[in-house]
């Protein structure tokens, strides 16, 4: 039977030809048989001498199924062919088809016994598919209620529902923060059919953010000023675009970050979205979105990426894509020094996943990256830049964390992070350490190396201003907690001249404090205590850092 037939389908499987139990030329008439029944099973107690009607099922006719393909309705109900049987298989048959339909997903069909004398030993069950009478969105603000609509596909109106695409169009619904959808089914006012309507509670799409921080690089000003704003609703379409900086208020020339976005998304592939975006970097060293990134020059890049089927608690998602990147590296001969632009291509793959449960939350990323020699700048201006690099380069990077709620609000919170090659790389691809994303108590990006790795461990308080409220990730609005803390790790260098250093170690203990307010404001204070001397740190000289930061 194909899926989508129109009408009444009869369907019908021939039982085993074996010797019916009756004597008969014809098989009996059931309707008889099954008012008996019906009195018998009322009245079993006091009947128990009166044994139940036994008869043949030679066929099993099921009209009306056009969701489920004839191997399925064959499975479910061949086990209820041949003599011997009772109106107990008959209701068992029904059953098993209903239940066939449910599991794979069709909630709102049901199969009903029609009343029928059995000639000649065939049986009859009805399937009642209920199709959606009148699909509503209600409560959308800023969300039109067509494009919502066009994107539940599932729930269209003359369409049998199928719960497990439902709920993968719920689940893509629910994909952008500023939008929640919740189905709520009801009968509909039309004989066989359910209404649905959608409600939705959405926000205007609209965020931006202004922090201040001292995350700052060697020799140069202590303050930076980070801004972003962004929009997530273009063109009713999901689209989304956004703009971010970062200044040295102090100082401009020592920071001055631009960047930008685009992401488009697309109705017929609702796990799939398109991202461009660009950065212009006048600093040695940036710290805007969190990483530390070396370099002075310009980056755009183009990515496709992918939500993947969940997997219970477990969400993760798929990106690749390409840069063109162009940097200004500083290249020292002798006493001279002069600056050597270097194009390059890099091209990237990453994963992301992140388990959520009550009390614990785990995180992984990874992603590599490879350039092909021969493309871009010439090896001859990578090998200037860098001793023995040529061009062509390959590195792994990840990391590791899981936050997790102790007894009496305790919070114990771990890292792992590293990159790992064999190349030795330019600059604006090494990896970086010091500073808040890997060992506090350094400066931002004070050593560089080709592979590396750091650690992080620390014990949070109890929040001293419990909150019951929660926002769309399931974190408080309202928190205060004190830590201690440790960091560590180490960068190598790959092909390190005579001269050069090839290991660095970094290692820091500390303490702090972290606040947010109203999800509105957040902030943290850190001191922390170098355990090794660096180019500009000292061992144990306390380093104090702090971010304060308002988002809407």
């Amino acid at each position: 039977m194909s899926r989508g037939c129109i009408g009444s389908l009869i369907f019908t499987i021939f039982g085993l030809a074996i010797t019916p139990v009756r004597s008969q030329d014809e098989p009996p008439d059931l309707t008889d048989q099954w008012e008996a029944a019906k009195t018998t099973l009322a009245n079993s107690e006091a009947n128990a001498d009166n044994a139940e009607p036994i008869f043949y099922i030679r066929q099993i006719r099921v009209r009306g199924a056009n969701q489920l393909s004839s191997s399925e309705i064959e499975k479910a109900i061949y086990p209820y062919l041949g003599p011997g049987r009772k109106l107990a298989d008959i209701e068992s048959a029904r059953s098993a088809l209903e239940k066939a339909h449910h599991e794979k997903g069709f909630q709102t069909v049901g199969v009903d016994i029609p009343q029928q004398n059995g000639t000649r030993g065939i049986i009859f069950l009805d399937v009642v598919e209920n199709e959606v009478g009148r699909l509503r969105v209600r409560g959308a603000k800023f969300f039109l209620p067509s494009e919502i609509k066009r994107a539940a596909p599932s729930l269209a109106e003359g369409s049998v529902p199928n719960f497990q695409q439902v709920q993968e169009d719920i689940v893509n619904l629910n994909t952008w923060a500023d939008r929640k959808v919740t189905p709520s089914l009801r009968p509909g006012a039309s004989e066989g059919t359910v209404d649905v309507d959608l409600e939705v509670e959405d926000s205007l799409p609209l965020h931006g953010s202004i922090e201040l921080n001292n995350r700052y690089s060697p020799d140069t000003t202590a303050l930076r000023v980070n801004g972003s704003i962004s929009y997530g609703n273009l063109w009713q379409r999901g689209h989304s675009i956004g703009f971010s900086t970062q200044l040295a208020p102090e100082r401009i020339e020592d920071a001055e970050i631009y960047s930008g976005f685009y992401i488009a998304r697309f109705a017929h592939l609702p796990s799939f979205s398109l991202m461009a975006m660009g950065t212009k970097q006048n600093s040695d060293v940036s710290t805007l979105g969190g990483v530390a990134v070396a370099g002075r020059g310009q980056t755009m890049g183009i990515r496709g990426m992918w939500s993947l089927p969940s997997r219970g608690i477990y969400f993760h998602t798929l990106s690749a894509g390409f840069d063109y990147k162009s940097f200004d590296e500083d290249v020292t001969i002798g006493d001279e020094s002069f600056t050597t632009p270097i194009d390059y291509y890099p091209f990237t793959v990453a994963y992301g996943g992140g388990w959520s449960a009550e009390n614990h939350f785990t995180e992984l990323n990874g992603s590599v990256s490879f350039h092909h020699r021969g493309t871009g700048s010439r090896p001859e201006t990578f090998d200037a830049t860098r001793y023995l690099a040529d061009g062509g380069f390959f590195y792994f990077r990840g990391d590791l964390s899981h936050t997790h709620d102790l007894p009496h609000d305790f919070q114990v919170f771990g890292k792992a992070q590293g990159q790992a090659s064999n190349d030795p790389l330019i600059n604006s691809e090494q990896y970086s350490g010091g500073g808040v994303s890997t060992v506090r108590g350094y400066l931002e990006s004070e050593a560089l190396g080709d592979s590396g790795w750091f650690l992080t461990a620390e014990l949070r308080s109890p929040s001293l201003i419990p909150s019951s409220v929660e926002d769309e990730a399931g974190n408080p609005k309202n928190e205060w907690r004190f830590y201690g803390f440790w960091d560590g790790g180490r960068l190598y260098q790959n092909e390190a001249l005579p001269e050069q250093t090839d290991l660095f170690e970094l290692s820091s203990v500390g303490v702090g404090s972290h606040l947010r307010l109203w999800n509105l404001l957040d902030g943290y204070v850190d001191v922390a205590w170098p355990l090794f001397d660096q180019s500009v740190t000292k061992a144990y000289d306390p380093f104090w850092s702090f971010r304060v930061k308002a988002e809407f």
